[in-house]
């Protein structure tokens, strides 16, 4: 994803390539804080919002020092062309459809006062030349409160790692001739560009034990504090661009979702989760909602270990 200021540069440096001047290979190595509701902002935004460390409702948490395994399944949106034109101030589309869900295992430990820690991890899996690269959570969640099978519960969250992939310049674009109506940004090759999914925040949940005990629907909201980082690796026209792009905000998701408990080692969980996003598109900046979406889906397996035995 490629700044405003980054976009007139290039486009003048790509002028002057496909008339002919020579001059040597030019670098762009810029750093420019965006909106999170600027095109770029909200695309960094839409991509970390899938990455979001949200969790299940209280309830069943692990006995004191207990070892459990969980693993989970979210959807990604999947973004038309137009939705996807977000360089360049929102004139340039961007390859933003990798991946159509994100994926973590957790390992979950019993620990006093009725609380529990969580390890999460990404496997570095590329998909359509999309690939997590060192993504890792930690959690801490417990009950604040519980009466006749009510229960809210709290959880605080954290993930720092990043995602990489040919973003800038995609695979199929870069194919085609630089200047060209199907290249006409110029690039080279595939871009290897970056983006951190770091975060951190709160969640509270609202839960009603049901069905004798084996269904537990929830309403979630989080609060998320976010730091997206976009490091740009690409070659446009003759031009290497290795600028940045940050951006700094909240995140509010509500979740709306239920577990159930298939025996006394196994239970699954299904979640919608909605993350209310905004972005200004040119020419007239007006905003408008553009929403991210995510069906959540995982398992539990407690397999009755415990750390001390």
């Amino acid at each position: 994803m490629l700044s405003g200021k980054t976009g007139r540069v290039i486009l003048v440096l790509g002028a002057l390539t496909l008339s002919g001047n020579s001059f040597n290979q030019g670098v762009i190595d810029s750093v420019e804080s965006v909106s999170l509701t600027s095109p770029e902002g909200w695309a960094m935004a839409h991509t970390l919002a899938a990455a979001l460390n949200l969790g299940t409702p209280p309830g069943d948490e692990a006995q004191l020092w207990e070892i459990r395994f969980s693993a989970e399944l979210g959807s990604i949106p999947h973004l038309s062309r137009q939705e996807q034109r977000v360089g360049f101030g929102g004139f340039k589309a961007e390859d933003l459809n990798k991946s159509p869900v994100f994926g973590r295992g957790r390992l979950h430990l019993g620990l006093p006062l009725a609380t529990e820690l969580e390890f999460s991890w990404t496997p570095p899996f590329e998909i359509n030349g999309g690939k997590p690269e060192g993504i890792y959570g930690m959690a801490a969640s417990g009950s604040l409160s519980q009466s006749d099978g009510w229960e809210l519960g709290w959880r605080l969250f954290a993930v720092r790692g990043e995602a990489g992939g040919d973003i800038t310049c995609s695979r199929e674009v870069s194919a085609a001739d630089p200047g060209s109506q199907e290249n006409p940004f110029g690039c080279r090759g595939a871009s290897n560009d970056r983006i951190t999914l770091d975060h951190e925040g709160l969640e509270l949940t609202g839960s009603r034990l049901i069905g004798g005990g084996h269904w537990r629907p929830y309403l979630g909201y989080s609060y998320s504090r976010i730091h997206p980082h976009v490091q740009v690796r690409a070659t446009v026209f003759e031009t290497l661009d290795r600028s940045q792009l940050e951006a700094d905000g909240n995140l509010h998701t509500f979740t709306l979702g239920t577990l159930f408990h298939l025996n006394s080692s196994w239970s699954m969980h299904a979640a919608l989760s909605f993350t209310p996003l905004e972005i200004r598109r040119p020419p007239r900046l007006n905003g408008r909602d553009q929403d991210f979406w995510s069906l959540r889906l995982g398992v539990l397996w407690k397999p009755g270990w415990s750390i001390l035995r």
